[in-house]
């Protein structure tokens, strides 16, 4: 076979002049460009170390495929390569995983050149990848770490481990909307298929002129020892080391060099490579990964990216302002009677009780929240607790009695809560409908010991991690991600005291108050008031701000009118009520909570708020619709007056619901904090969906690197008041729409119209 100089297509051996661009052809590997008759070699897409991988198509299906031919003399004429490689292949094809490449076939081409067939993936590597974008954003960097470990768990879990994780292994797909989707780890069992691990990996190393394994490898592969994930975990801890700094922490001017560095010098610290901007958390999981005893290093990449996703999570409080108001979380470890009894918090659920009736629920952030239990044959159970940082303990006591038909299904929601109440992977929206049921409630709360855990649990069972799923919104111009908690915002009844040791003391519950069933009352004839904006001219944005609200620019507004408040659970009550459309997931039979009917409608998304509009525009015989980005900023800014708050250019205290406060407020409770035409709650309270897809602002040196992010403005309860990111008028925050994750509890909406 002949392959053209220039373009690297592939032709028959008596093709001399490539037919394209008539460069000359050269001969490369013996034999036509068709492999067992099937698969026609199109064009040479790369060389590495131990082959050639071509672009080529089947002649038959057409379908495009990635194949990798094996050449001895790269491998040193192994004469058992045919066997080892067949038993690599077959390891290899068995991973099916979103986040490695397909092996879809394997043959041996004239008898001694083994080949691999791929699925065929279009992007660049990673190495590509980093080689231009230098250092990555802390989310950029923990999205493709994830994505990353994804693709290698489901290796491990089948015993297989990679042996030769490096950047160009790894492959970022393009199209893809994010890390998730885009990552596809290249190779798996190639480095294993020479006798004599390293000899591939060093060659591989000479030959690309690039960062070749030896940058990469444990310590332990220098050596006869025998392989495991931990050794993948080494090398993922380098490249994240490398996407966090820059820069891998070992370099030499030769092999022997590097090894020397990899066995016995301690990392540079990330200060030492000139990074200040990574919190000392995350940095103590990346230093962790690089442990020369793998015994001190993660167990397993589930462990690696839980502890990265706390880190990150408490960046991400810190930055966004939130761990400023040091809102602690809490242990809760529920006894159900019966055993196996499904446990809900804010309708979501934690999944079955034990066989011994314990489960422990960590991380859950301060503040009020609904507690359910339900089991098959009897009553549900219902309480709401308070958590305050101490670690509580409740003892959850059914009463026998009619089967509930609808216990409520479990979400698919994946992602773990971790000790400071952060989220660590997004996975799946919570969505759920459930039934609550007016039950008799037996409580008994105390602090116990931090250190101490349910006896039982102890001695019978191991703890369990346990799930929900809150949404992650991005604040825009802050290298973190605000992490929001889906959890919170319910009354509280509790009664009694309950001994530390559950495990060791008899638990003799005392009967309580019965709590009001939630069943709430009838909502109808509510109407939204309505405030004119006179039209005009404003300043949009701000110098002094986060980047991006960069720069200011004048920017017209038509005359609008915009709700007063946040539309309310009771509005949006009705709304379901006329149109079946499916309730927030903290209604209770498709109703708000008994005093909960003012609060501001949240877990909708944009399409919810849309269908929203549509429905009230029929109401009502008006056209309304969200707010544009402008209209938003031009009334929390006072139209001309641009100011910085809605009630002047200082932040005021009990103003607006915020300031890392547990839950929403009724709406319209902060009337001074009105802007001059009485718009109430434009600042804290819930976020606020906008009209607007986000983009920089005219002149702006920033380019956006993602599609599919909307708008939304005002903050949170939840927010900062004070510090780098203090909600203002100007401060501006996106959701990402092609997120799994696009409702929230912090995220609700107002609307506006332009006619009278």
């Amino acid at each position: 076979m002949k392959e053209c100089q220039h373009c690297k297509a592939c032709y028959a051996d008596d093709v001399n002049a490539c037919p394209t661009d008539g460069m000359p052809t050269l001969h490369t590997i013996a034999g036509e460009p068709v492999l067992e008759g099937k698969y026609h070699l199109e064009t040479r897409v790369g060389q590495g170390g131990m082959g050639v991988v071509y672009k080529a198509r089947h002649q038959y299906l057409k379908t495009l495929h990635a194949i990798k031919i094996i050449l001895p003399d790269l491998v040193g004429n192994d004469p058992q390569l045919v066997t080892r490689f067949r038993q690599e292949a077959l390891a290899a094809a068995a991973i099916r995983h979103q986040n490695v490449v397909q092996v879809t076939d394997y043959g041996v081409a004239q008898g001694t050149m083994p080949f691999l067939v791929m699925e065929f993936v279009e992007g660049e590597d990673l190495n590509d990848f980093l080689e231009r974008e230098k250092r990555l954003s802390i989310e950029d960097a923990f999205e493709l770490t994830s994505a990353i470990c994804k693709g290698i768990g489901g290796a491990h879990s089948q015993g297989i481990v990679h042996r030769d994780m490096k950047p160009l292994n790894i492959m970022i797909v393009s199209g893809k909307s994010d890390f998730s989707e885009s990552v596809k780890i290249l190779d798996f069992g190639l480095a294993k298929i020479k006798s004599g691990e390293l000899l591939g990996s060093f060659i591989q190393a000479q030959t690309t002129g690039l960062m070749g394994s030896p940058f990469y490898m444990a310590p332990e592969q220098w050596s006869d020892e025998d392989l495991d994930g931990r050794s993948d975990i080494y090398s993922i801890g380098i490249m994240l080391y490398q996407m966090l700094t820059g820069d891998v922490p070992f370099k030499g001017s030769s092999i022997p060099a590097i090894m020397k560095k990899h066995l016995t010098d301690t990392p540079p610290s990330f200060a030492e490579k000139g990074v200040s901007d990574i919190s000392p958390e995350i940095e103590r999981v990346v230093m962790r990964t690089l442990e020369k005893d793998r015994d001190a290093r993660f167990p397993n990449v589930e462990t690696l990216i839980e502890e990265l996703g706390n880190a990150v999570g408490v960046t991400s409080m810190h930055i966004s302002g939130a761990s400023q108001t040091n809102v602690p979380v809490s242990k809760l470890s529920v006894l159900t009677s019966p055993p196996k009894s499904h446990v809900y918090v804010d309708n979501v659920s934690f999944g079955e009780s034990q066989v011994d009736g314990w489960i422990t629920l960590d991380g859950l952030q301060s503040g009020n929240h609904l507690l359910k239990v339900s089991h098959s044959g009897f009553e549900d159970w219902e309480s709401e607790v308070v958590c305050d940082g101490t670690p509580k303990q409740v003892v959850a006591e059914l009463k026998a009695g009619a089967a509930t038909d609808n216990i409520p299904k479990p979400t698919d929601a994946t992602v773990a809560f971790n000790q400071s109440g952060q989220s660590i992977a997004p996975e799946t929206p919570v969505n759920l409908s459930t039934t609550q049921q007016s039950t008799s409630m037996h409580q008994h709360t105390a602090p116990v010991d931090e250190q101490s855990e349910p006896g039982i649990l102890q001695q019978d069972s191991p703890q369990r991690a346990w799930y929900l799923s809150p949404l992650v919104l991005a604040i825009i111009g802050i290298s973190g991600l605000l992490l929001l908690t889906a959890i919170g915002g319910l009354g509280i009844y509790m009664s009694g005291i309950f001994e530390s040791d559950p495990g060791k003391a008899e638990v003799t519950p005392t009967a309580a108050s019965p709590e009001k069933s939630g069943q709430p009352t009838p909502i109808t004839g509510t109407k939204a008031e309505m405030v004119e904006i006179p039209g005009g001219e404003f300043t949009m944005g701000r110098n002094d701000a986060l980047p991006r609200e960069r720069p200011e620019h004048k920017v017209t507004v038509e005359t609008f009118w915009m709700d007063k408040t946040e539309v309310t659970n009771a509005e949006y009550y009705e709304f379901i009520e006329a149109t079946k459309e499916k309730a927030p997931p903290h209604f209770v039979n498709g109703k708000p909570l008994v005093g909960k009917e003012m609060h501001p409608v949240n877990f909708v998304s944009l399409d919810d708020a849309k269908k929203f509009a549509e429905w009230r525009s029929e109401r009502d015989g008006k056209e309304y619709r969200l707010p544009t980005e402008k209209e938003w900023e031009y009334a929390a800014r006072n139209g001309s007056k641009n100011s910085i708050y809605p009630w002047g250019d200082s932040f005021a205290e009990n103003r607006a619901v915020i300031g890392g406060m547990s839950d929403v407020r009724n709406v319209g409770g902060r009337e001074s904090g009105a802007n001059v035409w009485g718009v109430q709650d434009l600042i804290g309270n819930v976020w606020e969906w906008t009209d607007t897809p986000l983009k920089e602002y005219p002149n702006s040196p920033l380019v956006l690197t993602k599609a599919n992010l909307q708008v939304i403005r005002g903050g949170s309860f939840f927010e900062a008041s004070t510090g780098k990111a203090a909600i203002t008028s100007t401060f501006r925050g996106y959701v990402d729409l092609k997120s799994k994750q696009s409702k929230d509890k912090a995220l609700g909406f107002r609307l506006v119209r332009s006619d009278k």
